[in-house]
C-alpha cells in the first residue's frame, strides 16, 4: 500500500504540472484571468490522468508480474480494472479536445455549456461605416469581400438607421432600445459638444443588454475601440470582461487598430468561459482622421503631404481654398476613407475565420452593423454628428441567425438599430422585458416597417428626424426665422435627399408627429438635467482621453 500511494502522489503532481505546462501554449497576458483558470483545468484534467496511471506505477503491480508475490483474487482484478478504466476517461476526454470543431472542445473549452443550449450571441460593429461602400449593398470598389461573403449566409437588411448620428448615443439606443433623452443623453439645449464631450454618461439606472444577459446567465465580454466608449461613462456594465483598446494603450495614437482589436477578440474567444457569451467586438477604423497602414503609397503621393483627414483641418484649411483644391481634397478623403473601409474588411475576415475555427459559428447569433454612417461631402459636409442625412443615419445590416432559424436573405421595410435588445433578449430566452421598447428585427420580408426616431445630434443646434418606408422628416426645433425648419424627402423617388418637400400639404401629419415628438424629448432632457445635476452619474474626463479626442477631431486643438 506505501508503494501505490507513493505512486498516486508521483503521478498525480506530474499529471497536474504536465497538464498546467501544456495549457501556457494558450496563456494571454491580455486576459490573464481566464488564461489562469485554463491552466487551473487543464492541470486538473492532468491530476486525474495522472491519478489513473498510479496503479501502473506501483512496485507491488511489478513484483507481481515479476513472480515475487502471489497474483490478486478475480474481483480484485476485475475492480481494479474497472476504476483504472473510468479513470483514464479523462485522458480520453483530453485527446478528443485536439479536435478543434469537435463538441469536447467546445465543451471544455468555450461556447457551449452541457446542457444548456441557448445561442452564443457576437456582435460586431464597425465605427462610421457608410452602407454603400459593401459589395453587398451595390458598391462595384470590392472593398469588402469578407463583409459580403457573410452576407450570403445572413439576412441583408435594407433600409436599416441607427437612432442618433455619432456613437455614444448610437450604442446607448442600441444596448437600451431607448432614445437619447429618454435614456439621459440629451441636454434640452440649443447645441450640445461640450456636455456631450465632458459630461455625458449612460445613467446607472438604466438597464444595458449585457447586464440583463449577464444576469440570466450569459459570460459577457466587450472587446472595443473609440474614447467616447469608456467605462467611466457607463459602457462597462454588466462586462465581465471589458477592454477599450484605447485606454489600455493609454489612448496612444495609432494604438487602437483593426488588427489589436481581432487579436484580442479571438484569444478571448480561445479562452471563453463554458456558458453561452456576449461578446461585442467594435472596431474604429474606419473612423476619421482616414489613414490605413495598408493605403498604397501612390494614393498618398498624388496629394500634398500636409493633406490629413480630420474634421478640424476641413473646417480650418480646406474650406477657405479655391474650388478646385477643394474637389481634389474630398477626391483625397473619399480614397482614404475607402482603404479605410478595406483595412477592417481584412481583419473582420480574420475574425469570422477564427470563429468558424473554434466550431461556434454556426450556432451564434451573429450581427454585424455600424454605430452610424460618414459625411464624405453629399450634402457638402465631412465626418459625423453635424446632420439627419441618410449617409449618416442609413447604416449596413447583417444578420446571421443560428443554425435552424428560419429567416429570409433580404428585408426591406425600415428597421432601427434599437431593435437589438429586444433581438438578443429573444434569442437568448430571457423573458424579462421590463423597460425594453420596440420589437425584435423580423425574419420575414415584407409588412410595415419601423418609424425611426432619431435625435441626439452632437455638432451645432439641435436635429430630429423621422424616417419611415417612405419619408424621411427632419426638424430644427432651434431654427432661427433665416432657416427652414423642417426638411422632408421622399426616399423611394429621392434616395440622395436633393428635394426638400416640406412646402407640401400631404407632409403636415408627419411633421407635426415629428415636432409633438421632439417637444417630448425637451422635456424629458430637462428631467433627467436635473437628476443628473443632482450628484449621480458624475463623469470627468481625463487628460489623456481628452488628447484622443482632439487626435479623432473631436475637441479643438
Amino acid at each position: 500500500m506505501r508503494g501505490l500511494a507513493r505512486a498516486f502522489g508521483i503521478t498525480s503532481t506530474a499529471g497536474f504540472l504536465i497538464g498546467a505546462l501544456l495549457s501556457c501554449g494558450r496563456w494571454s497576458p491580455v486576459y490573464p484571468h481566464l488564461s489562469l483558470a485554463a491552466a487551473v483545468r487543464a492541470g486538473m484534467i492532468g491530476w486525474v490522468v495522472g491519478t489513473a496511471l498510479a496503479p501502473l506505477a506501483s512496485r507491488r503491480r511489478w513484483r507481481v508480474a515479476a513472480g515475487e508475490l502471489p497474483p490478486p483474487r478475480g474481483w480484485v482484478r476485475a475492480a481494479a480494472g474497472a476504476g483504472i478504466l473510468v479513470a483514464l476517461l479523462p485522458a480520453v476526454l483530453w485527446v478528443a479536445a485536439a479536435s478543434p470543431g469537435g463538441p469536447v472542445r467546445r465543451a471544455l473549452f468555450g461556447g457551449e455549456r452541457p446542457g444548456d443550449k441557448r445561442p452564443n450571441l457576437i456582435f460586431i460593429t464597425i465605427d462610421a461605416l457608410r452602407r454603400d461602400h459593401l459589395g453587398c449593398y451595390g458598391s462595384r470598389a470590392g472593398l469588402t469581400p469578407n463583409l459580403d461573403g457573410f452576407a450570403e449566409q445572413a439576412t441583408r437588411y435594407e433600409a436599416a438607421y441607427a437612432n442618433s448620428p455619432w456613437t455614444l448615443t448610437s450604442f446607448a439606443g442600441m444596448f437600451t432600445s431607448l432614445a437619447p433623452s429618454e435614456c439621459g443623453l440629451k441636454t434640452p439645449a440649443a447645441e450640445n459638444q461640450a456636455w456631450y464631450e465632458r459630461s455625458a454618461v449612460w445613467p446607472d439606472d438604466i438597464r444595458l443588454l449585457p447586464e440583463r444577459l449577464h444576469q440570466a446567465g450569459y459570460a459577457t465580454a466587450a472587446v472595443i475601440t473609440n474614447p467616447f466608449l469608456q467605462a467611466g461613462r457607463g459602457c462597462s456594465r454588466g462586462f465581465e470582461t471589458f477592454r477599450n483598446e484605447n485606454v489600455e494603450a493609454k489612448f496612444a495614437k495609432g494604438a487602437a487598430r483593426a488588427n489589436v482589436v481581432t487579436r484580442n477578440s479571438v484569444g478571448w474567444l480561445r479562452l471563453n468561459r463554458r456558458q453561452p457569451f456576449f461578446l461585442w467586438v467594435h472596431y474604429l477604423d474606419p473612423h476619421s482622421p482616414y489613414d490605413a497602414p495598408t493605403t498604397p503609397p501612390e494614393i498618398r503621393a498624388e496629394y500634398p503631404p500636409q493633406w490629413d483627414t480630420t474634421r478640424n483641418y476641413w473646417a480650418e484649411a480646406v474650406q477657405r481654398q479655391d474650388a478646385q483644391t477643394r474637389r481634389r481634397y474630398q477626391e483625397f478623403c473619399r480614397r482614404m476613407y475607402a482603404e479605410e473601409v478595406r483595412y477592417a474588411d481584412q481583419w473582420l475576415g480574420k475574425l469570422l475565420s477564427a470563429i468558424k475555427a473554434s466550431g461556434l459559428y454556426e450556432d451564434s447569433l451573429i450581427v454585424i452593423t455600424a454605430d452610424h454612417g460618414e459625411e464624405l461631402f453629399d450634402h457638402g459636409g465631412i465626418d459625423h454628428g453635424h446632420t439627419m442625412y441618410s449617409e449618416v443615419l442609413s447604416v449596413p445590416l447583417l444578420v446571421k441567425w443560428p443554425q435552424g432559424t428560419r429567416a429570409d436573405a433580404r428585408i426591406r421595410q425600415t428597421v432601427c438599430l434599437t431593435n437589438l435588445t429586444p433581438t438578443f433578449l429573444e434569442l437568448a430566452g430571457v423573458r424579462d422585458r421590463q423597460g425594453v421598447r420596440g420589437r425584435p428585427l423580423p425574419r420575414q420580408d415584407g409588412g410595415p416597417g419601423d418609424q425611426v426616431y432619431a435625435e441626439g445630434l452632437l455638432y451645432g443646434k439641435e436635429q430630429t428626424a423621422f424616417v419611415t418606408d417612405q419619408f424621411k422628416v427632419v426638424y430644427h426645433p432651434f431654427a432661427d426665422a433665416h432657416e427652414e425648419q423642417f426638411e422632408v424627402y421622399d426616399l423611394q423617388r429621392d434616395p440622395a435627399e436633393r428635394h426638400n418637400l416640406a412646402a407640401t400639404d400631404a407632409t403636415a401629419p408627419l411633421r407635426q408627429q415629428l415636432a409633438k415628438r421632439s417637444h417630448q424629448a425637451h422635456a424629458l432632457a430637462q428631467q433627467w438635467q436635473q437628476k443628473l445635476a443632482a450628484g449621480s452619474s458624475r463623469f470627468r474626463l481625463s487628460e489623456d482621453a481628452k488628447r484622443s479626442l482632439r487626435s479623432l477631431g473631436y475637441m479643438g486643438k
